[in-house]
Parts: structure tokens; C-alpha cells; sequence
């Protein structure tokens, strides 16, 4: 008898064991109340979303746009277009595979021995984004005998790569370099300990105290790996980011840099020495699993910090027109952190002030993020407002006349 079937001559011939006409109307039954279940249990769990005012969907976007992270206007530069729409017929669609079978190609070391030239480091390997760099990066070097310490206010994929390791993790407070060192104090001298940390928040705007960091990492022997996504492109000489800005380029292990953000184009980069990029092509778990990048979208990536080093004026006046926009907003009332950069959050408190005046944004031409729990602690949710050298000065000033006007009904 097969798994419990009952014969029936209607359905079996030849001693076969089939499932007679009963069995069948009893498994549809059964496989249908499960599926009416399944259904409901994810329904149920929308709708919970729903009536916390967390429920997200795609849209598409709507008037001046205050959301996008392409900080630099660059993603329609026609100079970097043109040179990847060149790349893609030259090279083809697709890369056919993972670097470490039948992906590579002379474009991945050329751009990366460029790469790593521009940021002054022995090495770099690129990844198909930041996400999935800081996966490989963090889930490579940490095993059960790692001790990961990194900011309560970490990204999700510094948080996604730590669960994807054994490592012991520490959080200490946002920004604080004194809680960081008594979270060290507390591991033993010859454990191995990495020290994450993002040069400039994303939902924040503020700036990391990277110098400290550093100071701490020699101090107590640990790895330091800077996350430079929101600040390559925008701080430091050349626009190299807050490492270059602090100099301290000879005491960062480890950093990354995003090209979907500043940049324009896509894709990601990791800096470091050759025993560590090396180790990184051996362990990164989602480098050696994933294939490969377009060639021509790693041409791009060149490119665009080509033109971004050149084009100073972009990052000049997206500095200039945030500081503008914060000081304007915050003699008005509004609470703006720490933010010292492109990144303006807009905290409202709760989500359901933070969602009407996102609408009101939008009936107005204006699209802002809103950024609600878990993204941002409870009671924090906000708008985060990022300028762009895609911007004009009147752009920026009619929106914080916009928010202004709001916050007086």
C-alpha cells in the first residue's frame, strides 16, 4: 500500500494502488483548506500592516523628486550613458556567469585596479550592489569566535550579514564612540572583532565619529570596515568620501562604496588590502554565488566617478542647497537631528502626521520619502528630503515654503 492509499479498482488496474474517487474528494478538500489557510494567515498579516499605516506598495513617481538617492543628477548624464549604451553593444547584455567560473572578463580588473588607484588602496572587488557587499563582506569575516560591534542605527544589510554569520554581536548607542569602547572592554584580547560602521546615515544625515572609531580599532586590535554609501561622492577631496575628508585612509581595514546612489549607474566596490580583497573572492558567500555584473555597467561605474571628480560643482551645490533647505526648516520648528549633509530627515513623530504630510507634499508637485518602523525607531517616523544637484535653488526653497506652510494649518 502506498502511503496509506486505499485500493480502488475504478482508478488501479493491474494491482496497481491508486486513489479512489473518496480519497480524491478527501485530498481536495484537505489541500484546499490549507490553501484557504495559507492565504489568510498572509492576508491577515497585510492587514495588519494596513491598520498601522505600514502597508507599502509601488507607485510610480509624482512631481519634483525630494526621494532619490542620485545625488549628483548624474543617472542622466549623457556622457555616462552614452559611454555604457557604447559598452553594452561592444560587450553584450550579460555576463554569463560568476567571476569565479565563466563571468570574468578583463573589464572587472581593469575597473577594479582603477577603483582601487582612485581610493589609494592595494586592492577592490566589486559586487552587483551595497546590499549584497555588505552580506559578503560581514557574513566572510564572521564566525562564532567574531565579535561584530555596530551602531544601533545600522542598515539593514549590515544586520542581514551579521544574521547570516555565528557572530556575537554588540550594538552600541548611535554615534558613540565611548559606548562602542565599553562594548570592547568587554571581549577578550585575542578574540577576532570587526567594527562596522556607515560614514554618513541614511535616514539620519549625521556624519560618523570615524576618527575615534579608528583610534578604538588599533586600540583593541579589531577590523574597522566603513560603509561610504551615502557619503562617496558628496565629502572629500575629489568627492571621495568622509574617510578621505578625515584622512584616514591608512587606518580604514576595509570600506565600500555604492555607485546606484552619487553615482548614478549601479553596482558596488569593497577597498581593502590584497590578503583581505583575496580572502573576501574565497569566502564573500554572495560575490561567489551571484553572477556577475553587465561589463557594461562596470564601465559606467568608472565613468560616473570620472565625471563626478571632474563636475565639482555638483557636490558644491548640493551641500550648499542642504544647508540651506535645514537652516530654513529648522528656524521654523522643525526637527531636523543631527543631519549635516544631502540628507534632510524631517521628523514628525508620529506616522500618521509623517503619511499627511507626505500627501500634502505630493498635492503639491513635491515627492518625499516617508520613512516609518522598523526603518527608523518608534516614534521617529519621518520624511527624509535628499537634495540633488538635479535641483534648482527655487526647487529647494518652494519646498521648504511647502513644509512651512503645513506646519501652520
Amino acid at each position: 500500500m502506498r502511503a496509506g492509499f486505499l485500493r480502488d479498482e475504478e482508478y488501479a488496474e493491474d494491482g496497481e494502488w491508486g486513489v479512489g474517487s473518496g480519497e480524491w474528494k478527501f485530498l481536495f478538500f484537505f489541500w484546499t483548506v490549507m490553501a484557504q489557510s495559507f492565504e489568510n494567515i498572509i492576508a491577515d498579516k497585510l492587514a495588519d500592516k494596513q491598520k498601522q499605516s505600514l502597508l507599502r506598495s509601488l507607485s510610480l513617481l509624482a512631481g519634483i523628486d525630494f526621494a532619490s538617492n542620485d545625488y549628483l543628477g548624474l543617472a542622466n548624464h549623457f556622457e555616462i550613458a552614452k559611454t555604457a549604451a557604447d559598452a553594452y553593444i561592444k560587450h553584450g547584455a550579460g555576463s554569463k556567469g560568476s567571476r569565479l567560473l565563466s563571468g570574468n572578463n578583463k573589464v572587472f580588473e581593469d575597473t577594479e585596479k582603477w577603483l582601487a588607484n582612485w581610493k589609494g588602496t592595494e586592492a577592490a572587488l566589486i559586487f552587483n550592489c551595497g546590499y549584497s557587499a555588505n552580506l559578503g563582506v560581514i557574513s566572510a569575516f564572521c564566525d562564532s569566535k567574531t565579535h561584530l560591534f555596530c551602531d544601533q542605527l545600522s542598515h539593514a544589510s549590515i544586520l542581514d550579514g551579521y544574521a547570516m554569520s555565528k557572530g556575537k554581536l554588540h550594538r552600541f548607542k548611535h554615534n558613540c564612540h565611548l559606548d562602542l569602547e565599553k562594548a570592547l572592554q568587554k571581549t577578550g584580547a585575542d578574540s577576532f572583532k570587526m567594527i562596522v560602521a556607515e560614514a554618513v546615515y541614511s535616514m539620519d544625515g549625521d556624519v560618523a565619529p570615524l576618527g575615534e572609531y579608528a583610534d578604538l580599532a588599533e586600540k583593541y586590535g579589531a577590523m574597522l570596515y566603513v560603509d561610504e554609501a551615502h557619503s562617496d561622492g558628496i565629502l572629500g577631496p575629489g568627492g571621495k568620501g568622509l574617510v578621505a575628508q578625515l584622512g584616514i585612509e591608512n587606518r580604514i581595514h576595509l570600506s565600500l562604496t555604492t555607485f546606484g546612489k552619487a553615482y548614478g549607474t549601479m553596482g558596488a566596490c569593497v577597498f581593502g588590502s590584497k590578503l583581505l580583497i583575496d580572502y573576501l573572492i574565497n569566502h564573500a558567500r554572495s560575490f561567489i554565488y551571484s553572477t556577475a555584473m553587465p561589463p557594461g555597467a562596470v564601465i559606467a561605474m568608472q565613468k560616473a566617478v570620472e565625471v563626478a571628480s571632474r563636475e565639482s560643482f555638483r557636490r558644491e551645490s548640493v551641500l550648499k542647497m542642504s544647508e540651506n533647505f535645514r537652516k530654513k526648516i529648522i528656524e521654523a520648528g522643525f526637527n531636523c537631528l543631527q543631519s549635516e549633509t544631502q540628507i534632510v530627515p524631517v521628523v514628525m513623530g508620529s506616522i500618521d502626521k509623517a503619511v499627511k504630510c507626505r500627501d500634502f507634499l505630493l498635492e503639491n508637485e513635491f515627492n518625499a520619502a516617508c520613512i516609518r518602523p522598523p526603518t527608523v525607531p518608534t516614534g521617529t517616523a519621518r520624511l527624509r528630503i535628499n537634495i540633488s544637484a538635479a535641483h534648482k535653488e527655487d526647487d529647494v526653497k518652494r519646498l521648504a515654503e511647502t513644509l512651512i506652510r503645513w506646519n501652520n494649518f
